[in-house]
């Protein structure tokens, strides 16, 4: 297949073409997310220690066991997002131990066009301009998931960590519930709710961090956003 232009956002997949996708490759390129499929995971990483700006999807039936080791590999030599494919037997477990080993998020199979451009929507390519986020006196650092303030640095859990990120990235406006819900892991058993859990932490974890830094507020209906 041909290369992917600079706007396209490229995929990376690991698993079986007749499993995983429904679409022809054609169609995804069209769609603008040009992507290339490999059946063993050592292929898709060299694949992408060749290209930095792709993302990768691990549908591939992994356990949680090999998918632990495949993200220490994975993790260096990805620029983009790391998600896990999903089928409706999936079991939630599952997913929620994907997001702890550090899982950007989650994708239904079988992967459509339209899906995965949704995907790239919420999930954008990190660009150069977008490595680091400052707002006030701290600074959200992007590639390691981690917050800076003065000296200090907090690691964030991956879901809080998404989380603080859109609404950052969404600054000034707001980020409704709906689309972090989406970005979050659609495919988790309420995912509102699990928003909501996950605010709760992220908010105490920032008032301990950095007192009177980062305040997020809630906009009544529209969602969340960074106080002024």
């Amino acid at each position: 297949m041909s290369s992917p232009s600079s706007g396209d956002a490229r995929f990376v997949l690991h698993g079986r073409s007749a499993d995983i996708l429904r679409g022809s490759f054609a169609e995804f390129r069209h769609a603008g997310v040009p992507i290339t499929v490999h059946a063993e995971i050592v292929d898709a990483l060299a694949d992408l220690a060749h290209d930095y700006e792709s993302s990768l999807i691990l549908a591939g039936g992994e356990s949680f066991e090999r998918l632990a080791a495949i993200m220490q590999i994975a993790e260096p030599v990805c620029g983009g997002s790391i998600f896990l494919g999903v089928f409706d037997s999936t079991e939630t477990a599952t997913i929620e131990a994907a997001m702890r080993a550090g899982l950007r998020g989650t994708i239904r199979l079988p992967i459509t066009p339209d899906r995965l451009r949704e995907v790239a929507r919420l999930h954008p390519r990190t660009g150069t301009q977008d490595r680091s986020l400052r707002f006030g006196e701290l600074t959200l650092d992007v590639p390691h998931r981690s917050l800076r303030w003065r000296d200090h640095a907090l690691l964030l859990p991956p879901r809080e960590f998404e989380l603080l990120h859109q609404i950052v990235r969404a600054y000034p406006e707001s980020v409704s519930i709906d689309t972090l819900a989406l970005a979050f892991g659609s495919d988790l058993e309420d995912p509102h709710a699990s928003v909501r859990v996950a605010m709760t932490k992220l908010r105490a974890r920032l008032a301990n961090f950095a007192p009177a830094q980062a305040l997020i507020e809630t906009v009544r209906v529209a969602g969340y956003r960074l106080a002024s």
